[in-house]
């Protein structure tokens, strides 16, 4: 980016905030705005160092409504920011034309709060905002511009001078700015410290000012200002007679004065919105000037619901604390997640309970992000771990540590809070882990790992059994440790199961090295204290009788619990149970097994392919378009061939897992990633079904996804537990070698040839969010930056002249001139559709021969994910009555 800028954007304070500019950035050939930090600012290397560590965490937002940060940089001694140009007018300017509609602010004002929500589930306060500070694009777009640099210019207590207004330089010392005097909260202007509650405040502020067209507080000079919001109280009557009655109310939630009254979270100011602009017309009365009314009927139920779920939390909290000698009765209570997220649902398990019962950790997703929480149940929500990527929750014995895996290794956190802790190296899909009494931590590293054993400080783990493939044997999951550390259950997966209800539980000696089964039908088997083992099967828990000396059932299984969400295709049952009596689980039925695949247009209107839903995915289309290849998920993932023409449907590959097929570009044959020899290798087979499979490449864990035109070479992505996810390309002619691509630090994944060979798109999380890349090809020299706001998956327009890829539900879509100097288009949105996105390193979608159509996986009808967890105290006495053992 050149640091020579080349026309003002904005006169702001210079010698206070610095001097933005419109300026172009050479390298991605795009616009941006470069704010030039004073030089006063540069000199102060403690404050260098701090807003430096603030930049990198600002510049982790990805939001639409937030102004991207891209980064910060320095040229010839000046610092600078590099900040996404956003065009249009801002909210002020708005206002100084009026007061907006009602109809015209809410949804202004719905993304607004998306915005500050994301931010501050992040650990970001803005601190100034205001309407100056809010850009509404052409289209009608809110942005929130300067987010958190208010926290990264400022010191960390803000001086008691308060004569001035905090963002001119009379009477502030240069850089720090403690927000704009009429958005203030009370306690900004009394110089107390700050958190979300305060951006609640001023966004109150810049909501009431909207719909009013004047400030809420106001006064000739900065002291009369802040002494008004202090003391006085907004002018109510002056609010528009249209306004609902829900609206008023949330603006006095969110302008009082003492913090511990006022809303404590954006998303509770979300729902507002959003209510009142689905409630039917005339179902939302209006008050004349100077009623607030009462509150709306959902508001009070919420309202009660939030109070029973804090009586229940404490009560909860208070029985664990103080056990009592006579077990108390069974009580449920549920654990929401945050409000949009939902159960992550995969192959490895996603919640856990301590064994004390104190707290629960689960694993969330919203979009293609996922986060791992820990929730005390003495407090009101989750907190989140460290870090997004990480799964398979489980706690140590004592309850002080949580494992988790992530990016491929396995981890530890102190559940008082710190940085996650590395034990060892695990795949890019592990299995299941549990924590033994003795110090080792037992857990399947992958899908064809077998059981292996690392200490808890971590070190070099010990192999305690594979899966033999002589008897069948395809993988091992879900280890128990039971207690005493004797023995492990586990759940066993043969070459020949089409679903993990039909898998085996099965137990190995730590004493011996020998195993048995122990029961055929079943998955995820846990121990119960009260002498069972609990184990999923067809979304209900069953319990077996099991005496823990001899090491054996005692007695038939019986039903304890319907309707917990588990995985026929996958394996994991989403329960836990602590040792104090608490059972935690998901509610829902069995997922991922009614799937259709649909025909997308340009404006997402869909239709089916195939009527029949199963566990489909990775649908990829022949280069004529006549057949579809596909997977259909289940505990052994077959390759299908579907005649489009004729509707019939034709096992290809079978045998194992076998994934991710790609068409050679005659149609002949496809290349497929199988575990049929061990690890995920690279296959390939006439696409007629005739012949046996051949193996192509070597490794620990590779999908293939893109052929060169010509046929010659193949890209594929292969996990590495050092680096991740790299980029390689296979080579057919000669000896068949394979060479490496992109191997960095960062996940590279899903590489795609441009049809006339000379480019690669590819996928990499470089800046700490997954985007769209553009690399020449084969010399991969200097890279282009396709997506803006986040991307995933690419796949090239037959022509070679549109590349596609997904934003979340978002299917986007970048011009693209490949023919002599390469040019790129500016993202534009094609549909927003709830498709299925993948739980892989692959895409759930493809481009149809005809560039006019998508061929995706349709979930809308499948039963919803969970949006909390149950919680069921004293769970032990329901289980000895409905299993009684000996």
């Amino acid at each position: 980016t050149s640091p020579s800028p080349s026309s003002l954007l904005k006169p702001y304070a210079p010698r206070v905030q610095g001097e933005v500019y419109r300026a172009r950035d050479t390298k991605l050939d795009r616009e941006v705005a470069i704010k030039v930090l004073p030089e006063e600012f540069a000199e102060d290397q403690e404050r260098v160092a701090r807003f430096e560590r603030e930049a990198k965490l600002l510049a982790s937002l990805n939001h639409p409504n937030i102004a991207t940060l891209y980064g910060l940089e320095e040229s010839s001694g000046k610092q600078f920011l590099a900040m996404e140009l956003v065009e249009g007018t801002t909210l002020a300017e708005r206002i100084a034309e009026g007061a907006i509609p009602i109809d015209e602010a809410l949804p202004l004002f719905k993304q607004i709060a998306e915005g500050l929500e994301a931010a501050h589930e992040n650990g970001v306060i803005h601190r100034d905002l205001k309407p100056a500070n809010i850009k509404v694009t052409p289209n009608g777009k809110p942005k929130i511009l300067d987010f958190g640099l208010a926290k990264a210019f400022g010191e960390e207590q803000p001086p008691s001078n308060l004569s001035e207004p905090p963002t001119v330089a009379r009477g502030t010392a240069t850089g720090i700015i403690l927000g704009t005097a009429p958005y203030m909260s009370p306690e900004q202007a009394k110089g107390e410290p700050v958190d979300r509650r305060s951006d609640i405040w001023a966004l109150g502020c810049v909501l009431y000012e909207t719909l009013t067209g004047q400030k809420v507080f106001e006064g000739d000079t900065i002291s009369e200002t802040l002494a008004a919001i202090l003391k006085d109280e907004p002018r109510w009557d002056q609010l528009p007679a249209e306004t609902p009655i829900e609206i008023r109310t949330l603006l006095r939630r969110c302008l009082r004065k003492d913090t511990a009254r006022r809303v404590h979270d954006v998303a509770d100011v979300r729902i507002e919105i959003e209510d009142a602009l689905t409630e039917p017309p005339g179902s939302s009365s209006t008050v004349t000037a100077g009623e607030v009314g009462p509150p709306r009927t959902s508001t009070l139920l919420r309202i009660t619901m939030l109070i029973a779920a804090v009586s229940a939390a404490v009560a909860i909290w208070a029985l664990l604390r103080s056990p009592s000698p006579h077990p108390g009765p069974v009580t449920r209570s549920t654990i929401p997640f945050a409000p949009g997220e939902q159960l992550f649902l995969t192959a490895r398990p996603s919640v856990a309970i301590s064994p004390d019962g104190q707290r629960v950790a689960y694993v969330t997703t919203r979009g293609d992000t996922t986060q791992l929480y820990l929730r005390a149940m003495k407090e009101l929500e989750g907190k989140p771990i460290e870090g997004g990527g990480a799964s398979m929750p489980f706690f140590s014995p004592d309850g002080q540590w949580l494992g988790f895996a992530r990016g491929g290794r396995l981890m530890k956190v102190s559940v008082s809070g710190g940085a996650p802790i590395v034990l060892c190296d695990v795949s890019s899909s592990p299995r299941g882990a549990s924590w033994a009494s003795d110090g080792n931590i037992v857990f399947v590293p992958s899908t064809e790992g077998g059981i292996q054993r690392v200490l808890e400080d971590g070190g070099e783990p010990e192999v305690l059994k594979v899966p033999d493939r002589e008897r069948g044997e395809k993988t091992y999951r879900f280890p128990e440790v039971l207690p005493g550390g004797r023995a492990v259950v586990f759940t066993m997966g043969t070459g020949d199961i089409q679903s993990w209800d039909d898998a085996s539980i099965a137990l190995l000696s730590l004493e011996t090295g020998e195993y048995r089964i122990l029961l055929e039908g079943g998955s995820h088997a846990l121990y119960s204290p009260t002498g069972h083992l609990v184990y999923a099967r067809a979304g209900s828990l069953f319990a077996a009788p099991f005496d823990l000396a001899g090491l054996e059932l005692t007695g038939a299984s019986v039903p304890v619990l319907n309707g917990v969400i588990t995985s026929p295709t996958k394996g994991p049952a989403a329960f836990s149970i602590s040792r104090s009596g608490s059972l935690l689980y998901a509610p829902g039925n069995p997922w991922g097994v009614d799937l259709r695949v649909v025909l997308v247009d340009r404006e997402g209107k869909s239709k089916p392919i195939i009527e029949t839903r199963r566990a489909f995915d990775f649908p990829k289309p022949s280069p004529d378009g006549r057949s579809l290849v596909l997977s259909i998920d289940d505990a052994n993932t077959g390759l299908w061939v579907y005649d489009v023409a004729r509707g019939t449907l034709t096992r290809l590959v079978s045998g194992f897992d076998n994934h991710s097929p790609v068409w050679t570009p005659d149609g002949k044959r496809l290349a497929f990633s199988s575990n049929r020899e061990g690890s995920y290798n690279v296959f390939w087979q006439a696409a007629d079904g005739s012949g046996e499979a051949e193996r192509l490449v070597s490794g620990e864990h590779q999908h293939p996804t893109s052929w060169t035109p010509d046929g010659k070479a193949l890209a594929f992505a292969e996990f590495h537990p050092e680096t991740g996810w790299d980029i390689s390309v296979l080579t057919l002619q000669g000896d068949r070698a394979s060479q490496p691509f992109l191997h960095t630090p960062s996940n590279e994944n899903f590489p795609m040839f441009s049809p006339n060979g000379r480019w690669m798109a590819y996928e990499s999380d470089e800046s700490g969010e997954p985007e769209v890349y553009l690399r020449s090809f084969p010399d991969s020299g200097a890279k282009w930056q396709v997506s803006t706001e986040g991307g995933r998956y690419p796949i090239w327009s037959p022509n070679g002249r549109e590349l596609f890829y997904r934003n979340g539900d978002k299917m986007m879509a970048v011009d693209v001139e490949v023919e002599g100097r390469l040019v790129l288009g500016k993202p534009r949105l094609l549909f927003e559709r709830d498709f299925l996105f993948t739980a892989y390193s692959e895409a759930f979608y493809h481009l149809m021969p005809d560039g006019e159509h998508f061929v995706m996986i349709d979930d809308s009808e499948s039963d919803p994910r969970p949006t909390g967890l149950i919680l069921v105290q004293n769970w032990f006495e329901e289980l000895k009555q409905l299993a009684p053992t000996n």
